[in-house]
């Protein structure tokens, strides 16, 4: 059994980030992995809870901080490389990745299944990596005809929230939540606070 994002509920499966984003039990059959219905998960003897618990275990087993790569070309943001197809899944997992949690939490896009893109916001220049973030969502929105989600995600630290993105036809417009604009502002004088104490 598997873990798969979803950005719709289904027979097994528990919400992640409220109307948006839903991780479900899947069963990989021929190297396609499908949500399990009722009916599988009963034949199998197991409950929707219990199969999910199982297969975020075997999922936790299966991921690592290492699996984070630097897109050298765009500081700040990275990339989960994974063997199985199912990156945007350790979505769930970041914050147990991520030790010790950057100050400002961590923005994820995950665009389709085979996909996790995160920028750490430890510092105010982390914004340079959100806005490429933002147009990487942004291109893949007008290239992929089946999107995961065309949104941001934000973990502050102890939950999950959207950053809304409105894509236009010639622009990508992202309307982060005030508590969002707080955070930028603390690592804003942080960073100044550094800058003076180094000079």
């Amino acid at each position: 059994m598997r873990i798969l994002l979803t950005g719709h509920p289904t027979e097994a499966s528990r919400e992640v980030i409220r109307d948006h984003l839903f991780a479900c039990v899947a069963i990989e059959d021929g190297g396609i992995v499908t949500p399990a219905t009722g009916r599988e998960l009963l034949e199998a003897g197991l409950g929707g809870e219990e199969a999910l618990e199982l297969a975020l275990a075997s999922l936790r087993r299966g991921s690592r901080p290492e699996d984070l790569q630097h897109v050298d070309t765009l500081p700040g943001l990275r990339f989960m490389k994974v063997e199985d197809g199912l990156a945007a899944s350790r979505l769930m997992l970041l914050p147990e990745l991520f030790d010790p949690m950057p100050l400002g939490g961590l923005v994820v896009a995950v665009p389709e299944p085979q996909q996790l893109l995160c920028v750490p916001m430890d510092s105010a220049t982390a914004i340079d990596g959100l806005q490429a973030l933002a147009s990487a969502v942004g291109h893949l929105e007008a290239t992929r005809e089946h999107l995961l989600s065309d949104q941001l995600f934000w973990f502050d630290g102890t939950r999950w929230g959207p950053i809304p993105v409105h894509h236009g036809d010639d622009d990508i417009t992202v309307l982060p939540p005030p508590d969002f604009l707080r955070m930028m502002s603390r690592l804003a004088s942080m960073d100044w606070v550094q800058v003076a104490g180094e000079a």
